[in-house]
């Protein structure tokens, strides 16, 4: 009995000492659970910036091209390539010959194309005077304005006489006032052709301010008759009454140039002057710009003189006589006009009819009263 009773109480004891090695084990096997899963998460946390940055770098990557827009020369010269004309001009320009350069600058120049200007300025400073005169040309063609000064400087510093000509003639197509001083300057030009070449640019450009010095240039005989033509583009009065008496200059070009210049000064005071050069002695050109010079004037008097000429078949003294019958015509210039259109069998002179007598048409139907 007391060996049963030892035997339970053992037994009992076991049982109460079981619950704590359980919960012993079952602690033991948290910890690696608690590791496993926490240790995972950390490198996961810890390893997500370190992804990122090789996200970064190929970003700064791409942005480098982008920083750098100097790789457009190349491409703007591969673009240009010598298998084209345009191409071969700019390759031209770097030949050691010039008269190569000046062939390359006289084809960048008749181009028209706006990217021949760079090329052109460069030029400006080539050694060769044909290659610097051929520059000029072009931009001046080109109507690169910002060019201007550095043209107007040739024109003035330039040690050959055929750039400065060239300035002072294709300044004329820029048709910029800036170019005014110069131009001016170059009236005292030591050599005569850029005399000629500034005075006449200075009338197309009409540059007031060159009035007294071109009025200057009536007294020079080989200076006349631009001065007097540029005097006309100007509608200088006050050089009206200077030209007044070369209407009877021996030389017939000087008359000419003088009729022409009073008809656009529209001074009428030379009416009657203008009137004797309608004279059949006259030569016909200066008797058909007599004709003009006073319908300009609002008169009348070289209607005859027109519709003698315009069966001309000179089309230059043609074009002038219809000018004059359709500023000054009247009702017998428009029958007359229509009696000629109606038997005219050349294309171009029927068209210069038609448009005179719808001209002569609009101008009766101005005059016409209104009811």
């Amino acid at each position: 009995m007391k060996l049963t009773k030892i035997i339970s109480l053992a037994a009992v004891l076991a049982l109460a000492a079981a619950p704590g090695c359980y919960a012993q084990t079952s602690g033991q096997a948290a910890k690696p659970a608690v590791k496993k899963a926490a240790k995972p998460a950390a490198k996961k946390a810890v390893s997500a910036p370190a992804k990122a940055k090789p996200a970064a770098a190929p970003a700064k990557t791409q942005a480098a091209p982008a920083v750098k827009p100097a790789a457009a020369k190349p491409a703007q010269a591969v673009q240009i390539s010598t298998a084209t004309p345009f191409g071969g001009a700019v390759e031209k320009l770097a030949s050691k010959d010039p008269a190569v350069r000046r062939q390359g600058a006289d084809f960048l120049a008749q181009s028209r194309d706006q990217k021949a200007v760079p090329y052109l300025e460069k030029a400006l400073a080539d050694v060769s005077a044909p290659v610097r005169a051929s520059a000029v040309d072009g931009l001046c063609q080109l109507v690169y304005r910002e060019a201007t000064p550095k043209i107007a400087g040739l024109l003035l510093t330039d040690k050959d006489a055929q750039v400065r000509q060239q300035a002072a003639s294709s300044l004329s197509y820029m048709m910029d006032q800036a170019a005014g001083p110069a131009l001016v300057k170059a009236l005292k030009d030591e050599a005569p052709g850029v005399r000629y070449a500034a005075a006449n640019t200075l009338g197309a450009i009409r540059y007031a301010p060159a009035e007294d010095p071109l009025i200057a240039l009536l007294a020079d005989d080989g200076m006349r008759r631009v001065a007097i033509s540029a005097l006309g583009q100007l509608q200088s009065k006050k050089a009206a009454s200077a030209i007044f008496k070369f209407l009877s200059d021996k030389d017939q070009y000087t008359r000419l140039e003088a009729v022409r210049a009073l008809g656009s000064i529209g001074d009428a005071s030379a009416a009657p002057e203008l009137k004797k050069r309608l004279d059949k002695a006259e030569i016909p050109a200066v008797r058909v710009e007599a004709a003009l010079a006073l319908a300009k004037l609002g008169l009348q008097d070289g209607l005859p003189t027109a519709y003698e000429f315009v069966k001309s078949p000179d089309m230059s003294l043609k074009n002038q006589a219809l000018e004059v019958i359709g500023a000054v015509g009247d009702a017998r210039s428009l029958q007359f006009i229509n009696e000629l259109y109606a038997t005219e069998q050349d294309p171009m002179s029927k068209g210069m009819l038609d448009f005179t007598r719808q001209r002569l048409a609009a101008r009766q139907k101005l005059q016409q009263p209104k009811k």
